[in-house]
């Protein structure tokens, strides 16, 4: 895989994401993926992954996920990111947002074998 390939995998994770897609979302992991975001989220495999993303879509709107720096290596199939996610609960109305890293693995054929993150809270709106 190229530089751009990896950017255009990363862009549209964000965009997916934006748009609510669980199964968009899912689709882009390998069957036998894994997630990891400690001490909060663990998951392995598509079939997980699918059933956290629509249970996460079915319960916030306004969801933006933004890369604001990313290095990656096409010869190891990785890519490190730093990111901002915010989204509001649907039950309340709250926007929260994060801003975090991760590393990325993918196969050859361009999903995500492997998502390590880790984020913290950010203020949102005069918090």
């Amino acid at each position: 895989m190229t530089h751009d390939e990896i950017v255009q995998i990363v862009e549209r994770f964000a965009k997916v994401w934006s748009e609510r897609s669980a199964d968009a979302a899912a689709d882009l992991f390998a069957p036998d993926a894994t997630y990891a975001e400690p001490p909060r989220f663990a998951f392995t495999g598509r079939a997980e992954l699918h059933r956290f993303f629509a249970d996460f879509f079915a319960r916030h709107t306004a969801v933006s996920f933004a890369v604001t720096r990313s290095i990656v290596d096409p010869d190891a199939l990785s890519v490190a990111l730093v990111w901002t996610f915010a989204h509001t609960r649907i039950s309340d109305g709250h926007r929260v947002a994060y801003q975090g890293m991760s590393i990325i693995d993918l196969t050859p054929d361009g999903l995500i074998s492997a998502w390590q993150g880790i984020s913290l809270p950010m203020p949102v709106g005069g918090e």
